[in-house]
């Protein structure tokens, strides 16, 4: 991420009853349901930030799979640390442009709502797919369109510069990273990428 970890450590403690209120919670699930994730799947949660996503794909892999999640907001981490149910998963604090996973490693990449966070985009695209095994699948998604984001950001000094890249260039970094062209879903409350190795 970018230099303001300090803006997502300070608001750690109270982010997901804030950002993720109940009412959100049925949109979530319906976005949770798009990604796709199946029984006995290993999962990589790029940028979990306090785990909000970590207890809807424990359910979804089940007990044969794995989700490990990271994120570089040591506060963070530690909220998302207390959701992990299962000794297999792995919850850490690492940076998103030097992975520490091996090379085709997971079934499935989700990188939910941390995308325009990061300082050099292309390069952390190249990182999920090198750790996506073949036919793996890289997701980056939000609860938010590309322009409702921007607008969000815009009030908040620290992040008012991180948005996501036009269509064109996010398929540029997918396929210079080995991906196949993105499917794009672009609209008010949902924005998805999603491609294959």
């Amino acid at each position: 991420m970018r230099s303001n970890a300090t803006f997502f450590d300070s608001r750690a403690h109270d982010w997901e009853e804030t950002c993720y209120p109940e009412p959100l919670r049925a949109r979530l699930q319906e976005l949770i349901d798009a990604l796709g994730v199946a029984p006995g799947e290993r999962v990589l949660d790029v940028g979990t930030g306090p785990g909000v996503l970590i207890p809807y794909l424990r359910a979804l892999v089940g007990s044969l799979g794995q989700v490990c999640a990271f994120d570089l907001s040591s506060e963070m981490v530690k909220i998302a640390f207390r959701k992990r149910h299962s000794s297999g998963d792995g919850i850490l604090r690492a940076d998103v442009h030097h992975i520490p996973v091996r090379s085709d490693a997971v079934d499935r990449v989700v990188c939910f709502a941390a995308f325009p966070h990061f300082s050099d985009p292309g390069q952390a695209v190249r990182e999920m797919a090198r750790v996506l095994r073949p036919r793996g699948t890289l997701i980056i998604a939000h609860l938010l369109s590309r322009e409702e984001l921007a607008a969000h950001h815009a009030g908040h000094a620290s992040v008012a510069r991180d948005v996501l890249p036009q269509d064109r260039k996010m398929a540029t970094f997918f396929t210079e990273a080995g991906l196949s062209p993105p499917e794009i879903t672009d609209v008010p409350g949902r924005y998805l990428a999603k491609a294959s190795k």
